[in-house]
Protein backbone atom coordinates (compact mmCIF):
# COMPACT_ATOMS: atom_id res chain seq x y z
CA UNK A 1 0.00 0.00 0.00
CA UNK A 2 2.91 2.54 0.69
CA UNK A 3 3.75 1.89 -3.34
CA UNK A 4 -0.02 2.36 -4.08
CA UNK A 5 0.19 5.58 -2.05
CA UNK A 6 3.04 6.84 -4.02
CA UNK A 7 1.86 5.72 -7.22
CA UNK A 8 -1.59 8.07 -6.71
CA UNK A 9 0.27 11.16 -5.61
CA UNK A 10 2.62 10.24 -8.17
CA UNK A 11 0.19 11.01 -10.94
CA UNK A 12 -1.65 13.36 -9.30
CA UNK A 13 1.34 15.73 -9.26
CA UNK A 14 1.70 17.74 -12.12
CA UNK A 15 -1.36 19.50 -13.55
CA UNK A 16 -1.84 22.90 -14.75
CA UNK A 17 -5.55 22.48 -15.66
CA UNK A 18 -8.49 21.07 -14.37
CA UNK A 19 -11.53 23.84 -13.14
CA UNK A 20 -18.18 27.61 -9.28
CA UNK A 21 -18.10 29.79 -8.59
CA UNK A 22 -21.61 30.97 -8.60
CA UNK A 23 -23.87 33.16 -6.13
CA UNK A 24 -26.53 31.56 -5.83
CA UNK A 25 -29.22 33.53 -4.10
CA UNK A 26 -32.34 34.42 -6.00
CA UNK A 27 -35.57 36.18 -5.07
CA UNK A 28 -37.77 34.39 -7.72
CA UNK A 29 -36.89 31.15 -9.71
CA UNK A 30 -38.20 31.04 -13.02
CA UNK A 31 -36.11 27.99 -14.80
CA UNK A 32 -34.50 24.91 -13.27
CA UNK A 33 -32.11 23.17 -15.38
CA UNK A 34 -30.71 19.56 -13.93
CA UNK A 35 -27.79 17.79 -15.69
CA UNK A 36 -27.13 14.51 -13.63
CA UNK A 37 -23.84 13.02 -14.16
CA UNK A 38 -22.97 10.33 -11.57
CA UNK A 39 -22.24 12.76 -8.98
CA UNK A 40 -23.48 16.05 -9.66
CA UNK A 41 -27.58 16.97 -10.02
CA UNK A 42 -27.55 21.22 -10.55
CA UNK A 43 -30.44 23.44 -10.46
CA UNK A 44 -30.08 26.86 -12.58
CA UNK A 45 -32.06 30.33 -11.20
CA UNK A 46 -32.84 33.06 -13.10
CA UNK A 47 -33.57 36.24 -10.70
CA UNK A 48 -35.79 38.79 -11.37
CA UNK A 49 -36.45 42.36 -9.06
CA UNK A 50 -39.35 43.95 -9.75
CA UNK A 51 -40.70 47.13 -8.22
CA UNK A 52 -44.10 48.07 -7.24
CA UNK A 53 -45.94 51.63 -6.87
CA UNK A 54 -46.94 51.53 -3.46
CA UNK A 55 -50.33 52.79 -2.40
CA UNK A 56 -51.82 54.11 0.63
CA UNK A 57 -54.93 55.89 1.52
CA UNK A 58 -56.95 57.11 4.60
CA UNK A 59 -60.19 57.53 5.43
CA UNK A 60 -61.77 60.16 7.51
CA UNK A 61 -65.42 60.26 8.54
CA UNK A 62 -67.45 63.01 10.12
CA UNK A 63 -70.70 62.19 11.59
CA UNK A 64 -73.52 64.73 11.93
CA UNK A 65 -76.11 64.11 14.35
CA UNK A 66 -79.37 66.01 14.80
CA UNK A 67 -82.13 65.00 16.94
CA UNK A 68 -85.95 66.19 16.74
CA UNK A 69 -88.13 66.01 19.87
CA UNK A 70 -91.81 65.57 20.19
CA UNK A 71 -94.36 64.43 22.81
CA UNK A 72 -94.83 61.09 20.98
CA UNK A 73 -91.99 60.41 18.94
CA UNK A 74 -88.12 61.06 18.36
CA UNK A 75 -86.65 61.90 14.95
CA UNK A 76 -83.05 61.15 14.93
CA UNK A 77 -80.86 61.60 11.52
CA UNK A 78 -77.59 60.65 11.00
CA UNK A 79 -75.34 61.82 7.75
CA UNK A 80 -72.29 60.06 6.86
CA UNK A 81 -69.82 61.97 4.88
CA UNK A 82 -66.98 60.00 4.12
CA UNK A 83 -63.54 61.76 2.61
CA UNK A 84 -61.03 59.73 0.84
CA UNK A 85 -57.54 60.95 0.56
CA UNK A 86 -54.34 58.86 -0.97
CA UNK A 87 -50.75 59.56 -0.36
CA UNK A 88 -48.41 57.97 -3.75
CA UNK A 89 -44.81 56.56 -2.95
CA UNK A 90 -42.81 57.14 -6.35
CA UNK A 91 -41.57 54.41 -7.92
CA UNK A 92 -38.12 53.19 -6.80
CA UNK A 93 -35.97 53.03 -9.82
CA UNK A 94 -33.31 50.11 -9.44
CA UNK A 95 -30.16 50.59 -12.25
CA UNK A 96 -29.52 46.75 -13.85
CA UNK A 97 -26.65 45.26 -14.57
CA UNK A 98 -25.66 45.50 -18.41
CA UNK A 99 -26.22 41.87 -20.06
CA UNK A 100 -22.94 40.92 -22.16
CA UNK A 101 -23.54 38.84 -25.22
CA UNK A 102 -21.01 36.22 -25.80
CA UNK A 103 -19.30 38.05 -28.09
CA UNK A 104 -18.30 40.67 -26.19
CA UNK A 105 -17.67 38.35 -23.31
CA UNK A 106 -15.23 36.68 -25.98
CA UNK A 107 -13.85 39.96 -26.96
CA UNK A 108 -12.80 40.85 -23.39
CA UNK A 109 -11.27 37.90 -22.71
CA UNK A 110 -9.21 37.83 -25.98
CA UNK A 111 -7.55 40.94 -23.61
CA UNK A 112 -6.30 38.60 -21.21
CA UNK A 113 -2.72 38.49 -21.86
CA UNK A 114 -1.93 37.30 -18.25
CA UNK A 115 -3.60 36.35 -14.74
CA UNK A 116 -3.15 35.08 -11.36
CA UNK A 117 -5.53 32.17 -10.15
CA UNK A 118 -6.52 30.19 -6.89
CA UNK A 119 -7.62 26.63 -7.67
CA UNK A 120 -9.22 24.38 -5.56
CA UNK A 121 -9.49 20.66 -6.36
CA UNK A 122 -10.58 17.39 -4.87
CA UNK A 123 -9.85 13.76 -6.54
CA UNK A 124 -11.79 11.56 -4.52
CA UNK A 125 -11.09 7.42 -5.62
CA UNK A 126 -11.74 4.34 -4.76
CA UNK A 127 -9.26 1.82 -5.36
CA UNK A 128 -9.50 -1.86 -6.34
CA UNK A 129 -6.36 -4.26 -6.93
CA UNK A 130 -6.95 -7.68 -9.24
CA UNK A 131 -4.69 -10.16 -9.21
CA UNK A 132 -5.76 -13.21 -11.25
CA UNK A 133 -9.03 -14.19 -10.10
CA UNK A 134 -9.14 -11.99 -6.60
CA UNK A 135 -10.30 -8.37 -6.08
CA UNK A 136 -9.50 -6.88 -3.36
CA UNK A 137 -10.98 -3.41 -2.25
CA UNK A 138 -7.84 -1.04 -1.27
CA UNK A 139 -10.38 1.58 -0.14
CA UNK A 140 -11.10 5.20 -0.63
CA UNK A 141 -7.90 7.49 -1.62
CA UNK A 142 -8.79 11.59 -1.30
CA UNK A 143 -6.83 13.81 -2.53
CA UNK A 144 -7.11 17.52 -1.97
CA UNK A 145 -5.51 20.00 -4.28
CA UNK A 146 -4.74 24.09 -3.52
CA UNK A 147 -3.48 26.47 -5.99
CA UNK A 148 -2.10 29.54 -6.64
CA UNK A 149 -0.84 30.13 -10.09
CA UNK A 150 0.69 32.74 -12.67
CA UNK A 151 0.65 31.97 -16.83
CA UNK A 152 1.46 34.09 -18.93
CA UNK A 153 -0.30 33.53 -22.54
CA UNK A 154 2.37 35.61 -24.28
CA UNK A 155 5.55 34.46 -23.50
CA UNK A 156 4.38 31.09 -22.46
CA UNK A 157 5.27 31.14 -19.06
CA UNK A 158 3.89 29.99 -15.76
CA UNK A 159 4.74 29.72 -11.86
CA UNK A 160 2.57 27.47 -9.84
CA UNK A 161 2.73 26.58 -6.25
CA UNK A 162 0.81 23.65 -4.90
CA UNK A 163 -0.01 22.02 -1.74
CA UNK A 164 -1.39 18.91 -1.68
CA UNK A 165 -3.13 16.60 1.10
CA UNK A 166 -3.55 12.98 0.97
CA UNK A 167 -6.12 10.55 2.85
CA UNK A 168 -6.63 9.06 5.08
CA UNK A 169 -3.38 9.85 7.02
CA UNK A 170 -3.38 13.69 6.08
CA UNK A 171 0.27 13.46 4.89
CA UNK A 172 0.47 17.01 2.78
CA UNK A 173 3.54 17.80 0.42
CA UNK A 174 4.41 21.38 -1.21
CA UNK A 175 5.40 21.08 -5.07
CA UNK A 176 6.25 24.39 -7.61
CA UNK A 177 5.86 24.30 -11.39
CA UNK A 178 7.92 27.20 -13.72
CA UNK A 179 7.39 26.68 -16.99
CA UNK A 180 9.89 28.58 -18.65
CA UNK A 181 12.03 29.04 -22.56
CA UNK A 182 9.87 25.74 -23.38
CA UNK A 183 11.23 23.17 -20.47
CA UNK A 184 9.18 22.45 -17.57
CA UNK A 185 10.65 22.25 -14.18
CA UNK A 186 9.23 20.73 -11.37
CA UNK A 187 10.34 21.22 -7.17
CA UNK A 188 9.55 18.32 -5.11
CA UNK A 189 11.02 16.82 -1.80
CA UNK A 190 13.56 19.56 -1.80
CA UNK A 191 14.92 19.65 -5.36
CA UNK A 192 14.18 20.89 -8.62
CA UNK A 193 13.87 18.29 -11.75
CA UNK A 194 13.29 19.13 -15.26
CA UNK A 195 10.77 17.17 -16.14
CA UNK A 196 11.42 15.13 -19.54
CA UNK A 197 9.86 12.22 -21.68
CA UNK A 198 11.18 9.53 -18.87
CA UNK A 199 9.87 11.31 -15.73
CA UNK A 200 6.55 12.50 -17.52
CA UNK A 201 5.35 9.56 -19.75
CA UNK A 202 4.66 12.07 -22.26
CA UNK A 203 6.76 14.29 -24.01
CA UNK A 204 7.04 17.77 -22.92
CA UNK A 205 5.99 19.55 -25.78
CA UNK A 206 2.78 17.95 -25.37
CA UNK A 207 2.53 18.78 -22.64
CA UNK A 208 2.86 22.39 -23.28
CA UNK A 209 0.99 22.83 -25.98
CA UNK A 210 -2.04 21.08 -23.83
CA UNK A 211 -1.02 23.82 -21.07
CA UNK A 212 -1.71 26.51 -23.77
CA UNK A 213 -4.76 25.15 -25.01
CA UNK A 214 -6.53 23.94 -21.91
CA UNK A 215 -5.28 26.50 -18.95
CA UNK A 216 -8.10 28.10 -17.41
CA UNK A 217 -8.79 30.99 -19.68
CA UNK A 218 -8.04 29.34 -22.66
CA UNK A 219 -10.49 26.57 -22.21
CA UNK A 220 -13.46 29.30 -20.96
CA UNK A 221 -12.73 31.18 -24.37
CA UNK A 222 -12.73 27.62 -26.27
CA UNK A 223 -16.08 26.88 -24.76
CA UNK A 224 -17.97 30.56 -25.21
CA UNK A 225 -17.56 30.16 -28.98
CA UNK A 226 -20.31 27.42 -28.66
CA UNK A 227 -23.91 27.84 -27.84
CA UNK A 228 -24.04 26.70 -24.01
CA UNK A 229 -26.24 23.98 -22.54
CA UNK A 230 -27.88 26.58 -20.44
CA UNK A 231 -27.26 30.16 -19.20
CA UNK A 232 -28.76 31.84 -16.56
CA UNK A 233 -28.26 35.22 -14.21
CA UNK A 234 -27.78 35.18 -10.69
CA UNK A 235 -27.37 38.45 -8.60
CA UNK A 236 -26.16 40.48 -11.73
CA UNK A 237 -23.46 37.37 -12.67
CA UNK A 238 -23.89 35.45 -16.10
CA UNK A 239 -23.32 31.95 -15.39
CA UNK A 240 -23.08 29.53 -18.76
CA UNK A 241 -23.29 25.99 -18.99
CA UNK A 242 -21.13 23.44 -20.94
CA UNK A 243 -21.32 19.64 -21.62
CA UNK A 244 -17.42 19.32 -22.50
CA UNK A 245 -16.54 17.06 -25.22
CA UNK A 246 -14.42 13.59 -24.79
CA UNK A 247 -12.04 14.83 -27.30
CA UNK A 248 -11.49 18.23 -24.82
CA UNK A 249 -11.95 15.86 -21.86
CA UNK A 250 -9.27 13.93 -22.44
CA UNK A 251 -7.07 15.85 -23.40
CA UNK A 252 -7.89 17.99 -19.87
CA UNK A 253 -7.19 14.57 -17.79
CA UNK A 254 -3.93 14.39 -19.43
CA UNK A 255 -2.55 17.68 -18.63
CA UNK A 256 -4.14 17.26 -15.30
CA UNK A 257 -2.14 13.86 -14.55
CA UNK A 258 0.80 14.64 -16.48
CA UNK A 259 0.91 11.53 -18.46
CA UNK A 260 -1.26 9.99 -21.33
CA UNK A 261 -2.53 6.31 -21.93
CA UNK A 262 0.28 4.00 -22.81
CA UNK A 263 0.18 0.05 -23.17
CA UNK A 264 0.64 0.24 -18.96
CA UNK A 265 -2.35 2.37 -18.14
CA UNK A 266 -5.48 3.43 -19.74
CA UNK A 267 -7.94 6.30 -18.97
CA UNK A 268 -11.54 6.82 -19.59
CA UNK A 269 -14.04 9.37 -18.61
CA UNK A 270 -17.30 10.75 -18.93
CA UNK A 271 -19.99 13.34 -17.65
CA UNK A 272 -17.46 16.79 -18.33
CA UNK A 273 -18.74 19.32 -16.90
CA UNK A 274 -17.85 23.38 -17.12
CA UNK A 275 -20.22 26.04 -15.10
CA UNK A 276 -18.28 29.46 -15.90
CA UNK A 277 -18.85 32.82 -14.00
CA UNK A 278 -18.68 36.26 -14.78
CA UNK A 279 -19.38 39.43 -13.26
CA UNK A 280 -19.69 42.95 -15.25
CA UNK A 281 -18.46 40.80 -18.47
CA UNK A 282 -15.43 39.43 -16.97
CA UNK A 283 -14.49 36.26 -15.83
CA UNK A 284 -14.46 36.14 -12.51
CA UNK A 285 -14.22 31.66 -12.10
CA UNK A 286 -15.72 28.93 -12.55
CA UNK A 287 -16.07 24.76 -11.63
CA UNK A 288 -15.04 21.53 -13.75
CA UNK A 289 -16.32 18.35 -12.89
CA UNK A 290 -16.21 14.86 -14.73
CA UNK A 291 -15.55 10.84 -13.27
CA UNK A 292 -12.85 8.88 -14.36
CA UNK A 293 -11.56 5.54 -14.36
CA UNK A 294 -7.55 4.40 -14.35
CA UNK A 295 -6.67 1.29 -15.13
CA UNK A 296 -2.84 0.81 -13.79
CA UNK A 297 -1.03 -2.95 -15.00
CA UNK A 298 2.04 -3.23 -12.56
CA UNK A 299 3.50 -6.41 -10.80
CA UNK A 300 3.43 -7.04 -6.78
CA UNK A 301 6.89 -7.14 -4.68
CA UNK A 302 7.34 -10.59 -5.92
CA UNK A 303 7.21 -9.72 -9.46
CA UNK A 304 3.46 -10.73 -10.23
CA UNK A 305 1.10 -9.37 -12.65
CA UNK A 306 -1.60 -7.35 -10.78
CA UNK A 307 -4.12 -4.54 -12.20
CA UNK A 308 -4.79 -1.33 -9.87
CA UNK A 309 -8.14 -0.01 -10.77
CA UNK A 310 -8.87 3.60 -9.68
CA UNK A 311 -12.88 4.66 -9.99
CA UNK A 312 -12.62 8.45 -8.98
CA UNK A 313 -14.46 11.71 -9.17
CA UNK A 314 -12.94 15.42 -10.03
CA UNK A 315 -14.56 18.64 -9.13
CA UNK A 316 -12.42 21.58 -9.45
CA UNK A 317 -13.41 25.48 -8.52
CA UNK A 318 -11.13 28.08 -9.64
CA UNK A 319 -11.34 32.21 -9.01
CA UNK A 320 -9.41 34.49 -11.42
CA UNK A 321 -7.49 37.50 -9.56
CA UNK A 322 -5.12 39.33 -11.42
CA UNK A 323 -5.42 40.13 -14.91
CA UNK A 324 -2.63 41.66 -17.24
CA UNK A 325 -0.03 42.12 -14.29
CA UNK A 326 2.83 40.81 -15.44
CA UNK A 327 5.23 39.10 -13.04
CA UNK A 328 8.91 37.72 -13.60
CA UNK A 329 9.38 33.94 -14.01
CA UNK A 330 12.96 32.41 -13.45
CA UNK A 331 14.04 29.21 -14.25
CA UNK A 332 15.58 27.60 -11.45
CA UNK A 333 18.75 28.51 -9.99
CA UNK A 334 21.62 26.12 -8.86
CA UNK A 335 21.56 22.41 -9.44
CA UNK A 336 18.29 20.30 -11.41
CA UNK A 337 18.34 16.83 -11.88
CA UNK A 338 17.37 15.97 -15.25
Amino acid sequence: MRKLGILLVGILLVGLVAGCIGEKESTSTTSTTTQTPTHLTQATSTTHSETSETMTSSTTSSITKTSTTSSTTTTSTKTMTPTETQSTTPTQTQVKPKIYTREELLENLEKIKSFTYLENTSVTFDVKIEQGNTTVNAGEVSIISKKVGYIDLEAYEADINTTMTTFPGGGSSFTRQIIKNGEVYLYANGMWQKLTNETLGVPPEKLLNLTWKYNLVSLVKLYLQKEPQNATIVNGSQIFYYNISDEDLKCIIEAFLGTAENENMTISFSNGIMEVVFKNGQLYGGRLMYNMEIRIKAQDLEGKPMEIIEIGKEYDEFVIKEVNVRKKVEAPKGEVRA
